[in-house]
Order: structure tokens, then sequence, then C-alpha cells
């Protein structure tokens, strides 16, 4: 992670450092935005990255991958390695000041020879047909070809220029460390959840995105509007959500909603479509159709005293 001081490193140090060191690993590198935009030059970048990103639709995805990747660094401050649309290997860090997330500094585009089928995770569900394209093909050809040794040693470097600027922060995430989990390796330790009260997580972002989704059951929010919240891309964080607690986003949300709305008809003497509106529902009819699914009852029952 590197610290981006008010009065140390100003941004147009920081490119000339990013600058530096796309030359001195030979990789490709660039400053982003929190949105994936670019925020610098791109440096040193391959004939293949740049014909991607001269088109308006590939660069669009490029900017993604960019985000996406850079979003889960920043979960807890560590680089994070991936793969992106066009299967091309990347290593992302976030730019923090003062515990705000700034954006992201990039190095890679490169092959890895030795890299297995499906050891990295793409940071994007949309994959590239590069292939279908004359000028791509020839330019895939020149992409770099490396190894997780010298790719990792790259980042060993960085994680030094980081280290040297930040060491004045006082972050308990000051300190980098590069790890690398294989999708091999992760495995879901989580068992389904059936009570409102037994939703829990070992991820904080998830804790973090079940007291959100509770403060907000009214509006109409969105899974993307709740990974914003937590700093995590949605395709990631829809995955991590159903790994840690057993269920979708969708049904989880339904389900919140189902809950608060038992409360509310038996505690209140609101109408049935005032209910469904409190828990963010514009159909009263769909409403009763969820809740119906989920309880065996229809609203109407539930409320009659026994």
């Amino acid at each position: 992670m590197v610290q981006a001081h008010p009065n140390g490193v100003y941004f147009d140090k920081l490119s000339k450092i990013i600058e530096e060191f796309a030359l001195a690993v030979d990789f490709g590198s660039v400053l982003v935005d929190i949105h994936g935009k670019e925020a610098s030059n791109l440096y040193n970048f391959s004939p293949f990255c740049q014909a991607m990103r001269a088109n308006p639709h590939f660069k669009n995805l490029c900017q993604k991958c960019d985000a996406y990747g850079g979003l889960e660094a920043s979960k807890n401050g560590k680089p994070h390695i991936y793969r992106c649309h066009a299967g091309l290997t990347d290593i992302s860090f976030p730019l923090i000041s003062n515990d705000q997330l700034l954006g992201f500094a990039l190095f890679g585009q490169v092959e890895l020879e030795d890299l297995k089928e499906d050891q990295f995770e793409r940071i994007h569900p949309a994959i590239t047909d590069w292939k279908s394209y004359a000028d791509l093909r020839q330019a895939r050809n020149k992409v770099r070809i490396t190894d997780k040794k010298q790719i990792t040693a790259a980042a060993s470097i960085f994680e030094s220029i980081a280290d040297y600027y930040g060491k004045e922060e006082s972050h308990p995430r000051d300190r980098i460390k590069f790890s690398v989990t294989s999708k091999e390796e992760k495995k879901d330790k989580k068992e389904s959840k059936t009570s409102l009260t037994d939703f829990h997580s070992t991820h904080d972002e998830i804790n973090k995105a079940i007291e959100f989704i509770n403060k907000n059951l009214s509006r109409n929010i969105t899974l993307e509007e709740v990974a914003n919240h937590v700093y995590l891309s949605h395709y990631y964080f829809s995955r991590l959500f159903k790994k840690e607690l057993g269920i979708s986003f969708v049904s989880f949300l339904n389900k919140q909603r189902i809950e608060q709305a038992k409360i509310l008809l038996a505690q209140t003497n609101l109408s049935i479509q005032k209910v469904a509106y409190r828990v963010g529902y514009t159909q009263p009819s769909y409403f009763c159709k969820l809740f119906k699914k989920e309880t065996g009852q229809t609203p109407a029952s539930f409320r009659k005293p026994n």
C-alpha cells in the first residue's frame, strides 16, 4: 500500500516513480482513480494493451478490471494479483491518504508461462475474444512472457518503495505483504444461515454490508451499491457474499425485508400495502407472494390473532 502524504509524495512525483518502476522491471504501469479511470500516462504499455485501449469497448473493460483489481487490493492493504478480461496478469496496489482510498497503482500486463489453468481467477466475468482481431493477434505476440517468481520480485521492489514513503504513517496496514492464494486453496467454511440474527461473517466487508442492508431495507438498494459501500467489485462481492452466508444477495435482501415486515405486521396497524412500502417493495402483490413463500402464510393470515 502506498501512503500518499499531502506534504510528501505529490501526485506528479508518484507518477514519476511509477514511470521509472515500469521501465526498470519492463512491465506496463499506470495510476488510476477508484473508478479505474487513468490518472497518469500509460507507462511502458505493450502494443497489445495500447491497441485494446484504442477500442472504446475494450477500454471500458480494461478500466473495469483496473477498478475491480484495485478494490480487491484495498480490502486489506495488500497487493492483489489477478487476470484481466484479455487473460493477462496484473498486480494492483491501493493508494491511501489519511485512511481515504484515492486510487490504485497497477503494473503487469504480462503472460505467465507457469500459470496453471484457473490458478488465478479473472477479476471480471467478461472474456475478450481478441483472437478475432488480426491487429490484436499480431500485437499479442509482443506481450512479455514471464513467471510468477519474477512478478513476485517486482512486487517486492514496489513494496519497498511503498514502505519507504509510508514509514511515517501509523496505520496498522503500513507494511504490505505479497500474498497470492490460488483458487483451489480457497474453501467455503460457512454453513447456510436461516435466521436474521444468525448472519455473520469473518469478513469485515460482509458484516458492514449486512449492517448497511439492514439500515436501508426501505430503499431500492442494489448489489452494486452495497459492493461500492464496502469497496469491493460487485462481481467479487456477489461471490464472497454467497460463500460467507450461504445465500445470494437477492435472497438475503428479501429475507431481511420479510423479517422486518413480520415485525411491522405484529406490532403496528399499518395496512399491508404500507408495510410493503416500508420494507422496500413497490408492488404489494409481489410482497404478498414473497411473504407467503418465505413464511407459508399470507400477510393477512400472519397478522390475524390466534
